[in-house]
């Protein structure tokens, strides 16, 4: 006999399969703005995908502040990989332990929510753990391994978020990501952005789970030709997606 879904079911299809999707979904869950669309958020969540499905494995992606990108990286696209594969293992480093923190509180935020609202998106209704019960998922965060820096699911998943030359030692992830490696302030001192790349080189490119299926994403704005991303762009072997802003006077 045929069974026609309902359209919960189908929204909650929906978000598995894209992540743009789930991001409008999941939007109201940490902002209260309304969410603006625009075409550079769905150009970053194809990218993302595609780091998802390991058909790319190295992705830089430069874009200017306020443009979206630690919540779309940081906070979303975890939460939208664990809603199919939550035995997946995360690292993230950011230039400032206050920034990780942030995006590691936001994504657990949006794991936990249980919804409870009588209108609104699929996730204002019945949270993301509602989500997981439409799409026959059955994992939760593990009580005994659940801070603001690191937590765990029961399905061998974790989440571990550190400071840039922050202590990585014996910790690995399948997917290992960068956002903003460089303070601003600090980017013209040669002295400090070879710090920060000789900590890339020697301590971060180590903490990969599987060199046959880890992938690394470093999304940042470029703030100094010999920067993380320059650096990178010419040792090769990464894809590059350059977001720049453009100003028009009218």
């Amino acid at each position: 006999m045929l069974t026609i879904p309902s359209k919960d079911e189908l929204t909650a299809e929906r978000c598995r399969r894209s992540l743009r999707h789930f991001v409008r979904e999941a939007w109201p869950l940490v902002e209260a703005r309304p969410f603006v669309s625009n075409w550079h958020i769905d150009c970053m969540c194809d990218h993302l995908e595609a780091v998802t499905a390991l058909e790319i494995k190295r992705l830089i992606i430069n874009i200017p502040p306020r443009g979206m990108k630690s919540l779309t990286v940081g906070t979303f696209w975890p939460a939208w990989e664990w809603l199919e594969a939550p035995e997946v293992r995360w690292l993230f480093a950011s230039y400032a332990q206050n920034l990780a923190t942030r995006d590691s509180v936001r994504a657990r935020r949006v794991i936990q929510s249980m919804g409870g609202t009588s209108t609104g998106g699929l996730l204002q209704r019945v949270g993301y753990q509602g989500l997981l019960g439409l799409l026959g998922q059955d994992w939760k965060l593990a009580d005994d391994q659940n801070l603001k820096m690191r937590y765990e699911n029961d399905a061998t998943g974790y989440r571990i978020s550190t400071s840039w030359h922050g202590s990585a030692t014996g910790e690995g992830g399948d997917r290992r990501v960068v956002d903003d490696p460089h303070k601003a302030d600090a980017a013209s001192s040669e002295v400090q952005r070879t710090s920060d790349i000789e900590w890339y080189d020697d301590t971060w490119t180590t903490r990969g789970a599987d060199p046959a299926t880890d992938t690394e994403v470093v999304i940042m704005q470029r703030l100094h030709e010999a920067d993380l991303t320059g650096h990178l762009l010419e040792k090769g072997g990464w894809t590059h997606l350059c977001l720049p802003a453009e100003y028009e006077p009218s």
